[in-house]
């Protein structure tokens, strides 16, 4: 296998590198083209895919600290792209949705995402990045699933407890 340049070759390490990184390299252009960090316009691309939203749903699907999502839906409310609806049941809770200004932003993002994407993923083939998307979703699967976690669970357990 040919180095990387990464001082561990632990898969989470290298994920969270990468992640980062792109994230990092990413975000002065969404701020440049569009005003707004590549954070802020993954929140409004969840809630325009999501009429109706409520906050810990937000937050669920971001991936996000929770002050920071709770910042980030402040300042899009703040700037007109979002609204912000009573549930009419209970005071503490509202749904959000699009404003128009949102829902053309989020275009404008989508514009610049894809553009970016396919830099980043310039050094695949168009049959590489297919498989890239199957195995990463594939391991996202199996990390979300309830069996993963029974695993992890157990863990230190089965490593340590001789079997009979």
């Amino acid at each position: 296998m040919p180095s990387t340049g990464f001082s561990s070759k632990r898969l989470t390490y290298l994920l969270e590198i990468i992640a980062d990184e792109a994230i990092a390299g990413n975000d002065a252009i969404f701020l440049r083209e569009l005003g707004y960090s590549i954070r802020e316009v993954r929140v409004l691309r969840i809630v325009d895919d999501n009429p109706g939203v409520t906050f810990v749903d937000v937050w669920a699907k971001s991936g996000l600290e929770r002050s920071l999502t709770s910042r980030i839906l402040q300042k899009l409310i703040g700037d007109g792209l979002l609204v912000r609806t009573s549930s009419g049941t209970d005071a503490r809770k509202y749904h959000l949705s699009t404003s128009e200004a949102g829902k053309a932003l989020r275009e404008r993002g989508r514009a610049v995402s894809d553009a970016l994407e396919g830099l980043l993923l310039g050094t695949f083939p168009p049959e590489d990045r297919q498989r890239l998307f199957e195995q990463i979703e594939r391991l996202g699967q199996w990390v979300r699933s309830d069996d993963y976690k029974r695993a992890l669970e157990v863990y230190p357990a089965a490593k340590t407890d001789p079997k009979p």
